[in-house]
């Protein structure tokens, strides 16, 4: 329903400006709200006080990466559903197999990456 992909907020963690930049643009086309972070911190800081309905955090970022920001994440909320954007491979990385864990392989096909956030957040259980 377009309602609720107008209420969808996304909470984006990326630590390069320009890939966060261009990612709040194409996730607030899809008629989101994304909210972004440059850090696994700052994003932390943003959950802790926000209400979101999906993460998308890119892989590889100094100091907390994004397996750490999904563990934490999960912590306090084990059926967030986080993507993991990323141009590393993680081939065979039992941790994408996760529940409310999904890849998407950087460059970010964009049909794929709306699809993905839709479905994620429809198939979200409550918490």
């Amino acid at each position: 329903m377009i309602g609720e992909s107008q209420a969808t907020k996304v909470l984006l963690v990326d630590d390069n400006a320009v890939v966060r930049d261009m990612l709040v643009d194409l996730v607030a086309s899809f008629g989101f709200h994304p909210e972004p972070a440059a850090s696994g911190p700052e994003a932390l800081a943003l959950f802790d006080r926000g209400s979101y309905d999906i993460v998308l955090t890119d892989l590889l970022m100094p100091g907390m990466g994004g397996w750490e920001v999904v563990e934490a994440v999960h912590e306090r909320n084990p059926n967030m559903p986080v993507v993991i954007i990323t141009g590393s491979p993680v081939i065979d990385d039992p941790r994408a197999a996760k529940r409310n864990v999904a890849i998407l392989k950087k460059p970010v096909d964009v049909s794929c990456l709306e699809n993905l956030i839709k479905r994620m957040v429809e198939q979200r259980q409550p918490v």
